[in-house]
């Protein structure tokens, strides 16, 4: 009974979720190492978190009650590290991510769109659509991921401190679902056509055009496009808020934005349309799922 709980005290359950998926990434990694660029980098980098989370929840524990700014700090970051870590975890995926098939899967999701509209909307929308406005409206709603990703939480980690810990814990949940399905199934997205690749990286229309496009032309990551986790995480972002009295009214904003994004993510040429979709799903369904496990583990502390 002690053990168990040491073991509640030691490790938080966001801590739980990233160790078991650093694990789940390391052994994957070790199966199929053949088929993995760069293997001894990332595997290093995977174990350097693996550890790091214990390291920093057991100095948790040693500084309980300390106060100061390198506490405070140190706090708050133990509280959002996650957050930190996502961009990496999307990056690296490209690495692995065709161990188990190892061709990239994009034509039968192009068929899908084709299915569904007779045409490819992530070539077609952005030329046939080309007005500098539009194009700011829809790379304006896909670049507001990036501000709400951190404003959020960090918003909440000052209003409402048992909030910021759900959200921050549903969140994290959600992305590790995306990613282990990006580590199962490769795709590109748009970008898999020459054509609409080029199209991502050219300076044109305002400001917003040119954000995306230059994050585009100096971004490394190749794959993790079904289902898109932009609009995905955009969606559990805009349920969390809407389910929040205190951020209710940031809620009706992120819809707006969810709504204008399940077009733009293949107006902008980076997903097929049927990503949106996918993304919307299981989004909704992680959030929803994150919260549960949430609420299981903390009656299990």
């Amino acid at each position: 009974m002690k053990s168990k709980s040491v073991k509640a005290r030691l490790l938080s359950p966001i801590d739980v979720i990233t160790l078991a998926f650093t694990a789940w990434i390391m052994v994957y990694m070790a199966v199929g190492y053949k088929r993995v660029e760069g293997f001894g980098f990332h595997f290093a980098c995977y174990l350097s978190i693996f550890v790091g989370v214990i390291l920093s929840a057991y100095l948790e524990r040693i500084w309980v009650g300390r106060e100061g700014w390198f506490y405070s700090v140190f706090r708050f970051l133990r509280g959002l590290y996650p957050v930190l870590l996502f961009t990496y975890f999307y990056t690296s995926n490209h690495s692995f991510n065709r161990v188990l098939i190892t061709t990239w899967q994009d034509p039968l999701f192009m068929e899908a769109d084709r299915a569904l509209f007779g045409y490819l909307p992530s070539l077609e929308w952005g030329v046939k659509y080309n007005h500098w406005l539009i194009s700011e409206l829809f790379h304006f709603a896909y670049f507001c991921y990036y501000p709400m990703i951190v404003g959020l939480p960090v918003y909440l980690w000052f209003k409402d401190r048992k909030a910021f810990e759900e959200l921050i814990f549903v969140l994290t949940f959600s992305f590790y679902v995306f990613y282990f399905i990006y580590s199962l199934l490769p795709t590109i997205g748009g970008r898999y056509l020459d054509e609409a690749l080029i199209r991502t990286k050219i300076y044109r229309a305002g400001p917003f055009t040119r954000i995306m496009a230059f994050i585009y032309n100096y971004s490394r990551h190749w794959g993790g496009a079904f289902p898109s986790s932009h609009l995905g995480i955009t969606v559990v972002l805009t349920v969390a808020a809407l389910s929040h009295p205190r951020t209710r009214k940031m809620g009706y904003v992120f819809a707006v934005i969810s709504f204008i994004m399940t077009f733009s993510i293949a107006y902008c040429h980076y997903h097929w349309f049927v990503d949106s979709l996918a993304g919307i799903a299981v989004g909704i369904g992680s959030f929803y799922l994150g919260r549960w496990v949430y609420n299981k583990m903390l009656e299990n502390r």
